[in-house]
């Protein structure tokens, strides 16, 4: 056992595994969490509502306001569910999700930072499963207890991104931080691809009950390896080899002070720090235009383009599958960036946001402008979520810059106030669009969700820093920090023979 122990740490440096484990965690986590926006379309009779009674017959007779494409894989009839919910209606049920998830947003991250990370990841994930599984009774029910399940959910997951960012703060060495991050937080985008093309298949060949027994399922799966296989800081981790660990501490104490206790959390530093704004302010534009193209564009395909799920499902995924694809290019690229010191952190920061935001803006912009020229839409789909991967370089790790040891609260504070203003989108698209499932509509959403992502990009251009603030530490800190390096420098192998992992 010990020789296969020594074999693994050698060759498999636990850090990865850890991020590995990681990136699965937010495949379910996306899983379960947006299922609902595709099974939503199969869960409705479109044609008992009234607006969409007027989109099936101006669909069979395209005008000025719809387009006219390829309809013989159209099905809408034998699509249509059970249920008779209004776009208002299915807005509420798709949003609701965020109302209990911002409500433990900051808590969340706040007590990754005081008990970890392995525990609170494994509780959220569980019982969010297991709501999961209760989705299709509650909808049976009526449409109220799908709201209030979906409210559960999001207070059972509001923790699960803050909470990564004091694990990556304590494990991972700031030049891997980039391409570690793409590859956890990229969990996300191959989860919604995973999910959109499984919900649709799934919805084909069983029905759409079954997407959320079986995803729910994924989950409780997922959470019995998590707890197996990963520890909250390398010092408790019974694999990692000591040259890794060694590597891990000393890395990370060149760069900034993470300290291996709770600090007091320094609130009137926060609330007047701008670089904070910075990343609060992107991270808002960023998940208002996440969410409009999540959960309104299936809506937007089917009563524009006339898609069926299974079309509407593929033409979904394909932009997020390349999203991933392009975070495991541009992220280990910021990383050699700073590596080489071609570019200083905040430099990185800066360009891989205005790349995560202003590229898709303008992609959303010329989308406005296509109307029925399907190609072009699908093309700058695409494009959008290619550059949409600068995030995982830019504004989204940056709270790690600015402050590790407060890295869990800042992306609660950031993340929960950013979701709690962008729930608002799809609910604004929902009204703009209930009875008025026309081009020009739909083009006012995509010009609107563009200015939000140009305007905050320009913001953060301005007031983002990549720089450690001095409200991260205390001075006591840094002094047993400095102890701790003499020490290791002290017990440090003369000679290494594992691998540490660095490329």
């Amino acid at each position: 056992m010990e020789l296969k122990t020594k074999f693994f740490s050698a060759y498999l440096p636990t850090r990865y595994v850890m991020a590995f484990m990681a990136f699965l965690g937010y495949i379910n986590i996306f899983l379960v969490r947006n299922s609902i926006n595709l099974a939503i379309v199969a869960m409705v009779n479109y044609t008992a509502i009234d607006h969409n009674a007027a989109t099936m017959d101006i669909i069979t007779k395209p005008s000025e306001e719809r387009c006219e494409v390829e309809y013989q894989n159209f099905t809408g009839k034998n699509e249509d569910g059970p249920f008779v919910w209004s776009q208002p209606i299915q807005a509420l049920i798709t949003t609701s999700f965020l109302w209990g998830y911002v409500t433990t947003n900051i808590p969340g991250g706040r007590l990754a930072e005081v008990v970890g990370t392995k525990y609170l990841l494994t509780g959220s994930m569980l019982l969010t499963s297991l709501l999961t599984i209760l989705v299709p009774p509650a909808a049976y029910l009526g449409w109220q207890y799908v709201v209030f399940v979906r409210v559960l959910m999001g207070i059972a997951l509001g923790p699960s991104f803050p909470s990564m960012h004091p694990m990556i703060a304590k494990w991972i060495p700031p030049n891997e931080r980039s391409t570690i991050s793409a590859i956890v937080y990229g969990g996300a985008e191959l989860g919604t691809v995973s999910g959109l093309l499984l919900t649709g298949l799934i919805i084909e060949n069983i029905g759409w009950e079954a997407v959320f027994y079986i995803e729910g399922c994924f989950g409780i799966v997922w959470a019995v390896f998590w707890l197996l296989l990963v520890h909250d800081n390398p010092d408790e981790h019974p694999r990692i080899s000591e040259t890794e660990r060694i590597h891990i501490t000393k890395e990370i104490a060149k760069d900034a002070h993470v300290s291996k206790k709770a600090l007091p959390i320094p609130w009137k530093s926060i609330l007047t720090s701008m670089p904070f704004y910075a990343i609060l302010i992107a991270n808002i534009g960023h998940n208002w235009g996440f969410l409009i193209l999540l959960v309104d564009l299936p809506v937007y395909l089917k009563t524009i383009f006339g898609f069926d799920i299974k079309s509407n499902a593929i033409i979904l995924a394909l932009p997020y599958f390349l999203s991933w694809i392009s975070t495991l290019i541009l992220c280990p690229l910021a990383d050699l960036c700073k590596r080489r010191k071609w570019l200083s952190t905040v430099a990185v920061r800066k360009i891989w946001t205005i790349i995560g935001h202003l590229g898709p803006a303008l992609c959303l912009f010329v989308m406005a402008g296509a109307r029925c020229n399907i190609q072009v839409i699908i093309v700058m789909l695409m494009l959008s979520q290619v550059l949409e991967a600068g995030n995982y370089g830019g504004w989204l790790i940056n709270h790690i810059d600015i402050a590790p040891s407060f890295s869990g609260t800042l992306f609660g504070i950031t993340n929960g106030v950013s979701m709690l203003v962008s729930w608002l989108g799809p609910v604004v698209v929902g009204f703009m669009t209930h009875g008025n499932q026309t081009l020009e509509a739909w083009s006012a959403v995509f010009i609107m969700a563009g200015a939000v992502l140009a305007a905050d990009s320009i913001f953060f251009l301005i007031f983002g820093s990549g720089s450690e603030q001095s409200w991260n530490y205390k001075e006591e800190e840094i002094d047993e920090e400095e102890e701790a390096g003499i020490n290791l420098e002290n017990h440090a192998p003369s000679a290494t023979h594992e691998n540490t992992g660095l490329a």
